[in-house]
């Protein structure tokens, strides 16, 4: 029986011939992707049940924002945020990060969105952390291109509108991370970090993760900068945004500084009786079919910066019919589109057998929104050429 993930002889043909594959290649590669497709479905409601995260924002703000149905919008479950507004302004901070292995896709730009939307409409003390060392250890990439990716990262965030007045865009390259990293590695254990990422498989299979050790150390890596703002910046609410296949960090975040809480010799002194780890889920963005996810290190399952115009204008304007609802996704999550243009072009998706012009419109519009993020990007190029043991030693701030 057939179902909507079959595909047909043409839909091989096709994908075969784009991505310079045989059609048996393309089949053993479809076979993976159904399976991640169901692991993906699976360990969603999976993380959620056995987490007790919550899915149900009614009532759910964080300073006000959300009173609208901003959080509902934009995520699909979130663990402790409830708490957050018995917190001060100034005693709560944001964290975010993302790694530069590549240009952004769809799914960076909808983190890179929701959190300068965050930033701006809470006040909140904002850390994004474009985590360079991470990437080395967790993905197999050559650290020069690591830095200019991260430069251009960092000079693309900031045009994008990041308030540079209250918040902090940073990398792993810094001594206070250095020092948090030693910090909380004196309270884990091997055992902690044997679940791993939801998305390791896959890397796995495609070559794309580091060593069993290394991604340990990604791990702590990311642990420790959600736990910065908490020893360095005494913050007793850290809020962290994040997919849900990440959901490991704030989990591990969270028991490293119960555990330092508990620690005698001097370490618990440095965090707040208080602080606490909360997070808020992202809702995801479907990878291009027959991809589960976007993703940065699988160029051909995403739409990104880093594509043509031509590539861009196929992938948007001219999709497939499987991927017209990944456009819709992008609209709504990639964007800064307001609500009353993603209520229009959703009305547009859902009445495009009707109507199919007016539907495409929308995605002439996006594909034009995408180009001008495209040129942001490009003019974030870093120009110069990388010395590598320069920007290891002698580069403490950006």
């Amino acid at each position: 029986m057939k179902n909507k993930y079959d595909l047909t002889d043409e839909e091989l043909k096709e994908i075969a011939i784009k991505n310079n594959k045989t059609i048996e290649e393309v089949e053993n590669d479809y076979k993976y992707a159904l399976k991640d497709l169901e692991y993906s479905l699976n360990e969603i409601n999976s993380i959620i049940k056995k987490n007790n995260y919550k899915i149900n924002f009614d009532n759910i703000n964080i300073k006000g924002y959300g009173n609208n149905n901003e959080l509902d919008y934009k995520y699909i479950c979130y663990d402790n945020i409830e708490k957050v507004n018995d917190f001060n302004i100034e005693d709560m901070a944001i964290v975010t990060g993302f790694g530069p292995t590549s240009a952004p896709t769809a799914g960076t730009l909808a983190s890179i969105f929701k959190t300068l939307e965050l930033q701006q409409e809470t006040g909140i003390y904002t850390h994004i952390i474009i985590s360079e060392l991470s990437a080395l250890n967790s993905r197999q990439k050559p650290l020069d291109d690591l830095f200019l990716y991260t430069k251009q990262f960092i000079s693309f965030i900031k045009k994008l509108g990041f308030d540079e007045t209250n918040g902090e865009i940073r990398t792993h390259n810094f001594l206070d991370h250095s020092r948090t990293f030693s910090i909380i590695s004196s309270v884990f254990k091997i055992s902690d970090f044997i679940d791993g990422e939801a998305t390791d498989e896959t890397y796995k299979r495609l070559n794309l993760l580091g060593n069993d050790y290394s991604t340990m150390v990604s791990q702590a890596y990311t642990v420790a900068d959600i736990v910065l703002p908490i020893i360095r910046d005494q913050k007793k609410c850290v809020i962290v945004i994040a997919g849900l296949e990440e959901h490991l960090y704030p989990y591990l975040a969270r028991i490293c500084i119960e555990r330092i809480k508990n620690k005698t010799g001097g370490i618990n002194n440095l965090i707040d009786k208080k602080a606490t780890i909360c997070a808020l889920y992202g809702k995801l963005i479907s990878g291009l079919f027959p991809y589960v996810k976007m993703s940065k290190s699988i160029k051909e399952s995403s739409i990104n910066l880093g594509d043509t115009n031509k590539e861009i204008y196929e992938k948007i304007v001219e999709c497939s019919n499987r991927n017209e609802e990944v456009i819709l996704q992008m609209m709504t999550l990639a964007s800064n589109w307001k609500s009353n243009d993603i209520e229009k072009a959703t009305y547009a998706f859902n009445n495009r057998e009707k109507n199919y012009k007016k539907w495409l419109e929308y995605k002439q519009k996006y594909y034009e929104f995408f180009i001008e993020l495209k040129k942001l990007w490009d003019e974030s190029k870093y120009d110069k050429k990388i010395d590598t043991y320069q920007e290891l030693f002698q580069q403490e701030e950006i």
